[in-house]
């Protein structure tokens, strides 16, 4: 395995890729791997991360940025690469949600998600609120496991599978980590586990 780290926006992008790691590469993938950088533009210039990505380069490691594309991903994808151009530091860059397209995690895994019928029921909430604010695609996926999973593991109990730090991507009941959606995930990710395969 590659020596790198990989800094996301937050600790949610962490546990997702994580166990997207742990299903198809390496059962291991280390906390020490992983930065948060507490939102996108913590690695600009007087961004909290910037210190760890110059650390992470002068010691001769790759750095791995995985980011939202959010609405408009051609230009934070030219940002992003103009700005390490600038720190003369080389970067792998992966933009959620498929490197192609405009959104984030949470996109990524309403298209993932295993159970249909949730996801339908609300976009049929969001059709009914037309003319309000509409609700934020967090809430969707937030909605989704509020439905499926049992109230011993929601709000109020120990581990909270609802909130994004302690949910299960591996459970295949909620989650498909082979959907075709994942493929330009799993090629982007494919070169630093070479070994691992």
């Amino acid at each position: 395995m590659q020596e790198y780290k990989i800094f996301t926006e937050s600790t949610a992008d962490i546990k997702f890729i994580k166990d997207f790691i742990s299903e198809h590469f390496s059962p291991d993938a280390s906390e020490d791997f992983f930065f948060a950088l507490n939102s996108y533009g913590g690695y600009k210039n007087k961004g909290r991360a910037i210190a760890s990505i110059q650390e992470n380069f002068e010691k001769g490691k790759q750095t791995i940025l995985i980011l939202d594309a959010d609405n408009d991903f051609a230009n934070r994808k030219s940002e992003v690469l103009r700005d390490f151009q600038g720190y003369n530091i080389p970067v792998h860059l992966f933009l959620f949600p498929n490197d192609n397209s405009n959104g984030s995690l949470e996109t990524l895994l309403c298209e993932i998600a295993e159970k249909r019928d949730i996801l339908r029921c609300f976009e049929n909430y969001e059709k009914c609120i037309q003319g309000y604010e509409s609700p934020v695609i967090k809430s969707k996926v937030f909605a989704y496991l509020d439905a499926l999973l049992p109230s011993l593991n929601k709000k109020g109990s120990k581990q909270d599978l609802i909130q994004e730090a302690n949910r299960n991507y591996r459970n295949p009941d909620h989650w498909n980590l082979h959907h075709e959606y994942l493929h330009p995930l799993h090629d982007f990710l494919s070169p630093f586990f070479a070994e691992a395969k």
